[in-house]
């Protein structure tokens, strides 16, 4: 299957069940795109997993975003942990996305970076082009490893759309159990790990 063909499949399987999904090249396009999601639902502060995506998007130095920005790399642990509570907006790196279903792939050793993608009411996924893999069977091969070297302690999370129940009266109800909204940038650079 041509790269293409799979970002296309991968980019229907998120819009049929209402994520949004943009193509960039470069971290400068995602810093631009999370600015102006912040700008139009209005968000206060943000929080991005990651010691080295959080300098790398926003640098010291670089112009003052009209949000705060909440990481480990600028904040200790528990004041991380208690701002999670409170940000609109968590920017996060995925291992891997399934083109057949829309699935994310994450791997966390740090309970703070998995709450990243789970916590705040918009979840923006950062996915090199490099990691998007056609089935769940080439993402099993990848989680397999990941758990054999682990030796415990990681969590692996799908994510395949933003959080939603229909537990009561059949009403779809969005939310209820992590992020309102899911948006997925698929971006042609290599995208840092911590």
């Amino acid at each position: 299957m041509t790269q293409e063909t799979l970002t296309s499949q991968f980019a229907a399987q998120l819009q049929s069940v209402g994520s949004r999904f943009t193509l960039v090249s470069k971290l400068s396009e995602v810093r631009d795109y999370v600015g102006k999601l912040a700008e139009v639902v209005q968000a206060k502060r943000i929080a991005v997993s990651g010691h080295r995506l959080s300098s790398l998007l926003f640098p010291l130095g670089s112009p003052s975003p009209r949000f705060e920005v909440a990481s480990q790399a600028n904040m200790g642990r528990e004041d991380f942990f208690s701002m999670l509570k409170i940000v609109e907006i968590g920017i996060s790196v995925v291992d891997l996305a399934v083109a057949e279903t829309g699935t994310l792939v994450t791997t966390t050793w740090d309970e703070s970076e998995r709450l990243v993608t789970a916590l705040p009411k918009i979840h923006v996924a950062l996915v090199s082009r490099s990691r998007l893999v056609s089935s769940l069977r080439e993402a099993e091969a990848y989680v397999s490893e990941v758990l054999s070297q682990s030796g415990g302690g990681v969590t692996v999370s799908l994510i395949s759309a933003s959080s939603r129940t229909a537990d009561i009266g059949d009403m779809v109800i969005l939310g209820v159990h992590g992020p309102r909204d899911l948006h997925v940038l698929l971006i042609d650079e290599e995208l840092p790990g911590d």
